[in-house]
């Protein structure tokens, strides 16, 4: 590209020059206060039935030996330590 082959600039752009708003700190505001803020939420009592052995299995995913030495098994063949590997 030679100096004739340039781009022409534009005289009508100029930079800007309003001066730049004051700088104003994002500092937190004071807390609304309580009547300002919507009711809470009802939060229900706790009904103080536990759950059996069965449920709390059931949740768990059971308690299959073979599914347990399955991936014990599987760990080894990958080259992990199952012991020692969390």
């Amino acid at each position: 590209m030679t100096r004739d082959d340039a781009p022409s600039l534009n005289p009508t752009l100029a930079p800007h020059t309003t001066p730049a708003p004051e700088h104003r700190s994002a500092e937190q505001g004071p807390a609304p206060a309580a009547a300002d803020l919507p009711p809470a939420p009802a939060v229900p009592a706790p009904s103080g039935d536990a759950l059996s052995s069965t449920e709390v299995e059931a949740l768990m995913g059971g308690a299959d030996a073979s599914m347990a030495e399955a991936n014990k098994a599987l760990d080894t063949a990958e080259g992990i330590d199952p012991d020692t590997e969390s």
